[in-house]
């Protein structure tokens, strides 16, 4: 129907859709769900729905069925549920019409021969075929027996199914225990209304409120990028739903994940330089003084396990391979995405013009310390390694040298009682830093680590410092002693 511009609204304007500029159709044209369809939407629900019902009551069942399984398309809709009724409706009546056909039919005419003179038959062409091939020679039998013989090996079948891609938006304070029960109890939702097909539910953080916590139809493939959780289900082909974290939730904990692995990275550099091979096991590093080239295995961030695999299994924890070329791959995280990390050693950098200290891994900051210097510029410049990882370090009087120590040859890094020192050049050389920060530090500082003393205010290029990194260190540590015992330190001072 063709309307021309009117310049006074018409009463019966309210019973008319627009379609195209001046194209509209009205709801008492008797072929109104066919143009909207063909004019509008391909894929309205509505009217998909409402062409199965009209050929229903005609009759006509396969065109019925057809627009009803085009309404299933289309999830979720108001018209899904009655869509899905609608068929099971006309199974059972395409049932009822085979039945009621089936009783009005003829009745069959008897066989010519019962059952069992069809049986007999079968068993005498059968001994008569055996019979044959036996006087054909005895490779024929061979032959014949291997074809016939039934092998004790079972059988699985499997039934192409399609797959549902959905959408489930997710607040970013769940936990990992919310959101798998999130995801579990949509899936069976989902299941439900469509058993015959693999249901895939994204999970998708967003911080909208009005979107949390919905379900839609994917129908972006880019919103699978955002994911950061999957599950699927498809319930005739396993009673389990699914569901797996994806590589968002390790760049999530990257940073954290990629400080834990160049820890031990630092430290297998270290003793492969002065062993001459990589440790057998990785406790190998963990042993007492002068020998603890670390004081735990830091937690893997994104699994919350240190656990050592000897491969790759993608559930948790860490990955130590000895025989590995690299340090990149000979100690990686557990998970999807962790063996791309690059190594980036732990180090640390003195910068003696600001009196700070900073530890850094790549372009992480992990800690940034205030320090204390030697009188008249006698702490010197250049790069030096950690030697010593000692604590309660003696020297030639009691508490010289504080809680703690990071030998670097005639000089430390170490602890001090005197905190008005800090931020001031009083000591004979050495770095100071007060008891608790030697403390929160000396954990994070491997054995081997370089440490850079610079004159200048020139600092390492970092992205930004990591919260929370004493989240890597295991609440149940390993008992080793990084205690030297008696031995006297004789350390600048």
């Amino acid at each position: 129907m063709i309307r021309r511009n009117q310049r006074f609204r018409n009463q019966l304007d309210d019973h008319l859709v627009h379609l195209h500029k001046n194209l509209f159709i009205s709801h008492a044209d008797p072929l109104y769900h066919e143009k909207v369809i063909r004019y509008l939407d391909a894929n309205s629900p509505e009217a998909h729905f409402n062409l199965g019902q009209k050929f229903r009551e005609k009759g006509n069942w396969k065109r019925a069925r057809f627009h009803y399984k085009e309404v299933l398309k289309t999830y979720p809709s108001p018209f899904y549920s009655a869509a899905n009724r609608a068929i099971h409706l006309l199974d059972q009546q395409q049932a009822t019409h085979v039945a009621n056909l089936e009783q009005t039919m003829p009745e069959k005419r008897k066989p010519l021969l019962p059952p069992f003179m069809k049986m007999l038959l079968l068993v005498l062409l059968i001994l008569n075929v055996i019979l044959v091939l036996f006087f054909a020679g005895d490779h024929a039998i061979s032959r014949t027996i291997s074809k016939m013989k039934i092998w004790g090996v079972g059988t699985q079948v499997t039934y192409e199914s399609v797959d549902k891609p959905f959408i489930l938006f997710l607040s970013p304070e769940m936990s990992h225990a919310e959101i798998e029960k999130k995801l579990h109890a949509q899936a069976l939702v989902l299941a439900k209304e469509i058993p015959k097909a693999t249901i895939l539910l994204y999970g998708i953080v967003t911080e909208d409120n009005q979107d949390k916590g919905k379900t839609m139809l994917l129908t972006n493939e880019d919103d699978i990028k955002r994911a950061m959780v999957i599950a699927t289900y498809q319930p005739e082909a396993d009673a389990l739903v699914h569901i797996r974290f994806l590589n968002a939730e390790f760049e999530e904990h990257q940073p954290l994940s990629a400080i834990g692995a160049n820890l031990v990275r630092t430290a297998l550099a270290s003793y492969r330089e002065d062993v001459g091979h990589a440790p057998v096991q990785i406790d190998e590093l963990l042993q007492d003084y002068p020998l603890n080239y670390l004081s735990y295995i830091p937690i893997e961030a994104v699994s919350g396990s240190n656990e050592i695999k000897s491969a790759y299994k993608g559930d948790g924890g860490w990955v130590f391979n000895p025989k590995a070329a690299d340090i990149a791959h000979m100690f990686y995280a557990n998970v999807a995405g962790g063996d791309g990390v690059p190594y980036e050693p732990v180090h640390l950098e003195v910068n003696k013009s600001a009196y700070q200290l900073q530890l850094v891994s790549g372009s992480y900051l992990l800690w940034d310390k205030e320090i204390g210097l030697g009188t008249n510029g006698s702490t010197p410049e250049g790069v030096y390694r950690v030697i010593e990882r000692v604590q309660q370090p003696n020297g030639r009087t009691n508490h010289s040298y504080g809680d703690a120590g990071l030998g670097l040859g005639s000089i430390a890094l170490h602890g001090t009682y005197d905190e008005s020192s800090i931020g001031e050049a009083k000591s004979l050389g050495c770095i100071r830093l007060t008891n608790d920060d030697i403390q929160q530090v000396f954990p994070f500082v491997p054995k081997g680590a370089e440490v850079r003393i610079l004159s200048n205010e020139n600092t390492p290029n970092l992205v930004r410092q990591v919260s929370q990194i004493s989240k890597i260190i295991p609440t149940s540590l390993p008992q080793h002693s990084e205690s030297a015992g008696n031995v006297i330190f004789h350390w600048l001072g």
